[in-house]
């Protein structure tokens, strides 16, 4: 198994990627996707994997600066385990052999030569320089048949200046096990970049994108946006302050001398390797104009009642749909103070919030720190599968 080193992603690919595979990281201008491949990389040289790094555009040396002035990865250390060729080693292969099949039998051979001699695990290859003397699929076709030991793992990255419709006619001439795409400006969130898991031939996985930010050289997978909504005093801000690493509230008295949201609840938390911003809804119905604002470009939506007070379900049905408006996301309902003496059961709250049948409905304390975690964890399950 491979790692990504990117534990939200390989979380999605069921652990990790199988030995043998191809792996193609798609860049589109803007995004800022270089940190995938090298992230790569610098997990499988920690776990003791040999390394074959294909860079025909830099010197060694100049690698392995620019990776640590990017990401803070020290791969000098690790240069018993790293095996190079690089832009001298290009222009020497390239400057010997004019005729371009004796080029590439030339690359052939040395590419299979190192793999053989130095037991390689993986190579982690840059096609652009590759594809401008071979083409994308005669570049890829170079590490066909290696003829190792053992199965070969190998990523490669690739600068798709074309966008989905050109990688999708390279997918045509040229299958990959694990295809993800890097994009920038396009998906749930307008302004952030975005992951498309766009093939994984050992899942039933469908497409998804999922935003990420990338912080001093490292990939964060982020959702930008849970929304917690829900008749006041039905537990939001518990909850919200619960699950939250940091956070914020606005509140005010209310008439039973208990704190209200005026505005709304703010935290922020890490789950299964993502970075997560929860945002809690005030429940009084003189905020509703507000509340389609407060849930633009939501990711998910957990829907709070008090199992207490069941005559206020019709007013969390209303705010379900406020919170949805025409958009169809992830739902989970919460059906909070569970401690406390109820009789409603799950048929009957999905039956007055008009959910469908399969729609998780969760019986806490919001005071349970646990129990809402637990939520979350759900959350974020259920946004790393559905299709936006």
């Amino acid at each position: 198994m491979i790692y990504t080193g990117i534990d939200a992603l390989d979380g999605l690919l069921d652990g990790g990627v199988p030995d043998g595979s191809r792996m193609l990281f798609a860049i589109e201008p803007e995004a800022d996707g270089q940190h995938f491949l090298i992230t790569l990389l610098h997990t499988a040289v920690v776990s003791g994997k040999k390394t074959l790094v294909i860079a025909p555009f830099t010197s060694k040396d100049a690698y392995f600066v620019d990776v640590a002035s990017q990401s803070h990865y020290h791969l000098d250390c690790y240069l018993d385990l790293i095996s190079f060729i690089d832009q001298s080693d290009c222009e020497a292969i390239t400057a010997a052999h004019q005729n371009r099949e004796a080029c590439r039998a030339a690359w052939q051979d040395r590419i299979k030569g190192i793999i053989k001699d130095e037991g390689i695990d993986v190579v982690v290859a840059y096609l652009d320089l590759l594809s401008d003397y071979f083409e994308f699929a005669g570049a890829v076709s170079l590490f066909a048949d290696l003829k190792s030991e053992k199965p070969v793992t190998v990523a490669f990255e690739f600068f798709n200046l074309y966008g989905e419709e050109m990688l999708q006619e390279l997918l045509k001439e040229t299958p990959f096990d694990l295809v993800i795409n890097l994009q920038s400006g396009s998906g749930v969130v307008s302004f952030f970049n975005y992951f498309t898991v766009h093939t994984v031939s050992w899942l039933p996985l469908p497409s998804r994108s999922l935003p990420y930010i990338v912080t001093e050289g490292h990939i964060v997978p982020y959702i930008p946006k849970i929304v917690v909504t829900g008749p006041s005093n039905s537990g939001k801000t518990t909850f919200v302050k619960n699950i939250s690493e940091s956070g914020m509230s606005v509140d005010r008295l209310g008439l039973l001398g208990t704190p209200t949201t005026v505005a709304l609840d703010i935290g922020h938390m890490a789950s299964k390797g993502f970075d997560i911003n929860i945002y809690g809804t005030p429940g009084q119905e003189r905020f509703d104009p507000i509340i389609p604002q407060l849930a633009r470009n939501a990711m998910g939506v957990i829907l709070m009642v008090d199992v207490t007070r069941p005559d206020l379900m019709s007013r969390a049905l209303k705010l379900k749909k406020i919170v949805e408006g025409n958009t169809v996301v992830p739902i989970i309902v919460v059906a909070n103070k569970a401690d406390l003496a109820y009789s409603v059961t799950k048929e009957e709250i999905r039956a007055a919030l008009e959910v469908r049948a399969d729609t998780p409905v969760y019986f806490i304390s919001a005071f349970e720190r646990r129990q809402c975690r637990d939520v979350i964890d759900s959350m974020v399950d259920q946004i790393t599968r559905f299709e936006y």
